[in-house]
């Protein structure tokens, strides 16, 4: 009869682990091990940071194809759970998943709930600046846009600024969403590469759209406005920028994703025609039901 142990990673396990988690590296990560007669059979990995609303620390399981459907992910999953009883509200699936696929099945058969829905597209570069450069020569002609703003490259802007407003936006901490941003601008080419740029309001950062080139395939990967800057002007001079390279790169189209709640993305959508490409979420284990 085979046996299934479910340990703390030691220091010599843990890049086994990673070899599982890629999504973890340079995360604040601890891992949990899955052997299955004593041979590797998954891992799951706990960042101990709280992220996102409500408050939780995000993890991330993987099973090896051949022990997958014999209770190894779910027993890494409740060992997280009770290795995070006391330190936290809950748990967090630390990326979206398919709504339809099987990591979302999984979850939820775990007592993993929706949390967040997003809707993720690909639009016609053409059919999204035709839609930003009207409402942007409207800013202008109404006086909208101030005189002293403007959009630079994210290697160019303050990142300790533009990390406490990624951070406030999606969690973690301003040191990660630095680490983030500091990656980010060290990414150089044509078939990879960072697209971000960011708002400056004087010397202060005002909004920031992240955006980067993944094997020739353009992607924005968020959008975000400050608080005190409420309006379109920064989001459009945003927007406006980020799609302005695609004649350079000779990019066709880009992919976006949002939230389902999201109206303004999802009314750009709509007005450019993109096409839908999948629905995925993320999901949260509340604690207090462990």
């Amino acid at each position: 009869m085979s046996s299934l142990t479910v340990s703390r990673a030691t220091e010599a396990e843990a890049p086994a682990c990673l070899a599982l988690l890629p999504q973890a590296h340079q995360m604040p990560a601890e891992f949990l091990i899955a052997k299955q007669d004593g041979r590797l059979a998954g891992a799951a990995a706990l960042m101990w940071r709280s992220w996102a609303t409500p408050s939780g620390f995000p993890v991330s399981v993987q099973v090896l194809a051949e022990h997958r459907r014999q209770g190894v992910g779910r027993r890494l999953l409740g060992d997280a759970v009770a290795w995070a009883s006391g330190e936290a509200d809950g748990l967090w699936s630390l990326e979206p998943q398919a709504l339809e696929g099987p990591a979302a099945a999984f979850l939820d058969a775990c007592g993993f709930r929706l949390a967040r829905r997003q809707r993720h597209f690909e639009a016609d570069v053409k059919a999204l600046r035709d839609n930003v450069a009207p409402a942007l020569a409207r800013l202008r002609r109404h006086g909208r846009i101030p005189a002293d703003a403007r959009v630079v490259p994210l290697a160019e802007a303050p990142l300790e600024e533009v990390g406490w407003l990624v951070s406030a936006q999606f969690g973690g901490g301003p040191f990660r969403a630095l680490q983030n941003l500091r990656r980010r601008v060290t990414q150089r080419g044509i078939s990879t590469g960072d697209l971000s740029q960011v708002v400056l309001h004087g010397d202060k950062v005002v909004g920031v759209i992240l955006a980067r080139l993944d094997h020739g395939v353009a992607v924005i990967d968020g959008r975000i406005v400050a608080p005190g800057a409420r309006g379109d002007w920064a989001g459009a001079l945003q927007l406006d920028a980020v799609l302005g390279h695609g004649p350079r790169f000779g990019l066709k189209t880009f992919r976006f994703h949002c939230d389902d709640d999201v109206r303004d993305t999802l009314s750009l959508a709509r007005r450019s025609n993109a096409r839908e490409l999948a629905q995925k979420g993320l999901f949260y284990y509340a604690l207090s039901a462990a």
